[in-house]
């Protein structure tokens, strides 16, 4: 289940917002310092892993929440209200695509080949989803787009020939706010 969502949300903001670049949007959201161990392996393998239990898609998601919580008290950046999400917001993915890579040019690169999303945005993971059939796979990965981005990740998101990856609505996200 989701855990520590409000303050996650708002580190991912706080790391994101100042980064995010339209001209290098798939650059900017997937920086060195953050990429869990699994997104360095080849397409193929890293959806394959992603969607092999949810295991692997929670660790990654850690690794990213530790890194960059570290990285924030190393740069001594506050935290941002969260009020109107600084702008930004929130989408869910399950990794689950169709692997076309049709989302890649017109998000700028926010979303790769295989419709994964800049590993800078993911902030929590929700190992309980389950797809219509009743499987959990690898669970459901939350993200932030800034600003910036909203545009090119809408595009993106909306060529992408199955629903992979979506915007959160509202009444979702005031339920996952308050875990």
């Amino acid at each position: 289940m989701v855990t520590g969502f409000k303050r996650r949300l708002a580190e991912t903001i706080a790391w994101c917002l100042p980064r995010a670049e339209v001209a290098r949007a798939g650059v900017t959201t997937r920086s060195v310092e953050l990429m869990p161990p699994v997104c360095g392996h080849d397409g193929d393998t890293l959806v394959n892993q992603l969607l092999s239990a949810p295991a692997v898609p929670a660790e990654a998601v850690g690794f990213i929440v530790e890194r960059r919580r570290r990285a924030l008290e190393r740069l001594n950046l506050p935290l941002p209200p969260l009020g109107d999400l600084m702008g930004g917001r929130v989408f869910a993915t399950h990794f689950d695509s169709d692997l076309c890579g049709a989302a890649t040019q017109p998000s700028n690169g926010y979303l790769d080949d295989y419709d994964i999303p800049g590993w800078d945005t993911w902030f929590a993971h929700d190992s309980e989803w389950k797809d219509g059939y009743g499987e959990v796979h690898g669970g459901l990965v939350y993200g932030w787009v800034p600003p910036a981005l909203l545009e090119l990740a809408d595009i993106g998101f909306y060529v992408i020939p199955v629903s992979s990856v979506w915007w959160v609505e509202d009444a979702e996200l005031r339920r996952l706010m308050a875990t």
